[in-house]
C-alpha cells in the first residue's frame, strides 16, 4: 500500500493506493496520526486506488473517524470504487462517515 499526503484547500489528503487490510493496518494507522497530530481539521481519505477493503481495514476506518471526532474534526471518505463502496454500505459505514464522489463536495460538506 501506498500512500501519499498532500494538502488542499483547508483540509489534509490521504492519497491510497492498494488495499486497505489487516496486514497493511499499521501504514495507514500511522499516516492518520501523523495528520491528526499536525491538528488537521479535516482529513480526507482519497480511497479511488483502493482496490479491496476488509473487515480490518473497515473498522480501522470507523477508529479513525471517531477519534477525529473526539477532537471535533471531520474525517471524510472520497471515491470509493464501486466493489469497495458495495462491501462499505454491507458494513453500514456511510451512516458513521460521510462518503463524497468529488473532492470538492468533500471540501464544502
Amino acid at each position: 500500500m501506498e500512500i501519499t499526503q498532500r494538502a488542499s484547500k483547508d483540509a489534509t489528503v490521504l492519497d491510497v493506493n492498494g488495499d486497505l487490510t489487516y496486514s497493511n493496518r499499521a501504514a495507514f494507522k500511522t499516516a492518520v496520526e501523523q495528520v491528526k497530530s499536525r491538528n488537521c481539521q479535516h482529513l480526507i481519505v482519497n480511497l479511488e486506488q483502493v482496490r479491496f477493503v476488509d473487515s480490518s481495514g473497515l473498522g480501522l476506518l470507523v477508529l479513525m473517524s471517531q477519534s477525529f471526532k473526539l477532537t471535533q474534526a471531520k474525517f471524510s471518505l472520497l471515491k470509493p470504487q464501486s466493489y469497495v463502496r458495495e462491501i462499505m454500505c454491507l458494513a453500514n459505514i456511510p451512516k458513521m462517515i460521510p462518503i463524497y464522489e468529488t473532492e470538492g463536495d468533500a471540501l464544502t460538506a
